[in-house]
């Protein structure tokens, strides 16, 4: 009986001591669990950096599933950049990969439920990628991960792209995990913009000019590098970083072996079977070259190469990638493009004597600065062309010379300045909407110059200003844009500054003589409206006045003297400088040429005092 005990706890001694076998390989730290089965840990926390943990692992030649990854097992792993877990893997403890601060890409299991009663996904801080806060890509079937597992296992990420993953959660539970959108709407958003901007007319276009670039062909090349670029973007985006696999079965009928490479799947390497155990003994020596593609939407390898030594063995077949044909019909058809240009082409029409005047100085030579201006933006809107209304002479001709000043002579980059030539309703709030976007997303660090020629108009049973956008006619207000809104949005700006160029009046009077259609027939003195926190005006008129033409010069009488103001002074003048300049002259010229009065004014809010004399637009 004694003997039988002895045998008896030699046995279970063997036991326990083989139960609690480790194990190193490639700085992973395996414990043997019994039942043939493993749990994986770093053994090095320093040195990991791409992970590919295999299905299984040989001990004592007996084979051994890997089941469980430890809890905190990579904790605190500051190098580690990527981990592809198997499907053989159905335990995830607690804060497994805590803190990896480098961690950008990981690959789950497909089926991995155990103990989550127990919370080895991680409830609030002890998420398992709790602190990841590089993690882009997450990849995984998770057919059985609670609705939960998203929110706690990736609390305090970033905004995390999770594949297949789980898409039921509210949108209290969306703050760290989005579902990344497939091929098709990646390319809608990378090839819809740029392809309508490419086939709208450009502002110095001519329709012959236009018509000869915009064509079919033009445009079918176009979406096509437009696609080549959209899907080489993608692929650069969303394959994976790190490509590593796991060496699976040999199918000796067929001869080739199946690699599993976590997020992309199984691919196959054709090897001969004369070959394949030395391809298996050397696997960690294999590199593996996957060529990319679109497969169902989303990233896939067309084909592979696994190069060991001077020998390579290709993917025994190549996959087709997906059609892009379908991505162009969201594009607005060519022919709706070019019957809108002419519609357009057809209002802009107007009688050569109504238009004609010599080029003056000020419009070619436009003095050049070398200075970086790049935290001043500009909105320019120019209103000649209306739909319903008598046209604003030289309104167009004021926007752009006075563009190419805020370019050529304040510096201010081309991207930063924003042109709307005969500006609807919409066009009017759009362009308000982003230079507040703008000026947020600067946190109020930079400088803004607005200006506006047009039409004015009064509302007469108040005195309300309006400006009046190209497919109004100022007999609704509502369909109008008020001054009052405009300037309290220009002053509600988190701006160092704001400068408002202002050539039109709000009388009811036409640029020059007459009325508009919308008016009594009397000039009508609207309501004052004051300027609120950093911002100056200057406008063309005071009061009932008219603002003129200078039809010798082709432009505003008001937009001339500015411009020729900017010109004189390269850019230098200060505001003060402009607006005194640009009074005296204007109000001069007023009386002899059109034998009537015309004041520019200047308001500005009441805590710049005379501060804004100071400014400058060149800074």
């Amino acid at each position: 009986m004694k003997k039988l005990f002895a045998i008896t706890f030699l046995l279970l001694v063997a036991v326990a001591a083989h139960a609690a076998k480790e194990v190193t390989v490639d700085g992973i730290r395996y414990t043997i669990l019994g039942n043939n089965t493993a749990r994986c840990a770093a053994a090095d926390k320093n040195k990991l950096v791409d992970v590919v943990i295999p299905s299984k692992i040989t001990v004592d030649g007996l084979p051994y599933a890997v089941t469980e990854v430890e809890k905190e097992g990579f904790k605190g792993c500051k190098n580690l950049r990527s981990v592809i877990l198997p499907n053989s893997v159905n335990t995830i403890g607690e804060a497994a990969f805590w803190n990896c601060k480098a961690l950008e890409s990981a690959v789950m299991p497909d089926v991995c439920q155990a103990d989550i009663s127990k919370g080895s996904y991680g409830y609030d801080r002890y998420g398992i990628f709790h602190g990841c806060k590089a993690l882009k890509r997450l990849r995984g079937t998770t057919r059985m991960y609670p609705d939960y597992f998203l929110l706690n296992a990736l609390f305090d990420c970033s905004d995390v792209p999770a594949y297949n993953t789980i898409i039921s959660l509210d949108d209290s539970q969306r703050r760290n995990a989005t579902v990344n959108s497939n091929f098709a709407d990646f390319a809608v958003a990378h090839i819809k913009k740029p392809v309508e901007e490419w086939q709208r007319r450009k502002m110095y276009e001519t329709m012959a000019q236009w018509e000869a670039r915009v064509t079919d062909a033009n445009r079918s090349r176009m979406i096509e590098e437009a696609t080549a670029e959209a899907r080489a973007e993608f692929i650069k985006t969303f394959a994976p970083m790190a490509v590593k696999g796991v060496l699976e079965d040999y199918n000796a009928d067929y001869g080739f072996y199946s690699v599993f490479l976590g997020e992309l799947g199984n691919v196959y390497a054709a090897v001969p079977a004369d070959e394949a155990r030395n391809f298996a003994d050397n696997w960690d020596k294999v590199s593996i070259e996957p060529v990319y593609g679109i497969l169902d939407n989303s990233v896939g390898i067309l084909s592979c190469s696994f190069i060991l030594g001077d020998k390579t063995y290709k993917s025994p077949s190549s996959y087709a990638e997906d059609d892009f044909t379908d991505i162009a019909l969201t594009i607005v058809p060519l022919a709706s493009v070019r019957e809108y240009e002419l519609a357009a082409a057809k209002r802009t029409e107007v009688k050569e004597e109504q238009r004609s005047y010599d080029t003056d100085i000020i419009d070619i030579d436009i003095p050049s600065s070398d200075a970086d201006n790049s935290k001043t933006f500009a909105v320019i809107i120019g209103n000649e062309n209306y739909q319903r209304v008598a046209h604003v002479d030289y309104a167009m001709n004021d926007a752009r010379i006075f563009a190419k000043y805020c370019e050529r002579t304040l510096g201010i980059p081309e991207s930063n300045i924003r042109t709307y030539y005969d500006a609807t309703f919409g066009d009017i709030l759009a362009a308000m909407d982003d230079i507040k976007n703008i000026t947020d997303a600067f946190d109020g660090k930079v400088n803004v110059i607005f200006y506006y020629a047009g039409h004015g108009m009064p509302d007469e049973s108040n005195r309300n200003a309006f400006i009046i956008p190209i497919d109004a006619t100022g007999t609704q207000p509502e369909a109008c844009y008020p001054l009052s809104r405009l300037y309290a949005q220009l002053g509600e700006l988190k701006a160092n500054s704001v400068v408002a160029f202002i050539d039109a009046c709000f009388s009811g009077s036409l640029r020059g003589d007459g009325m508009l259609a919308s008016a009594r027939g009397i000039k009508i003195k609207p309501r004052d409206i004051p300027a609120e926190g950093n911002l100056v005006v200057l406008s063309a008129a005071s009061g009932d006045q008219t603002a003129f033409p200078y039809h010798e010069k082709g432009h505003g009488l008001f937009s001339y003297y500015l411009i020729k103001k900017l010109n004189e002074s390269k850019g230098e003048a200060t505001l003060g400088e402009i607006a005194d300049y640009v009074s005296s002259n204007v109000s001069q010229q007023a009386v002899v040429v059109n034998k009537k009065p015309q004041t520019p004014g200047v308001k500005s809010s009441a805590g710049l005092g005379d501060s804004w004399r100071d400014f400058r637009l060149l800074r």
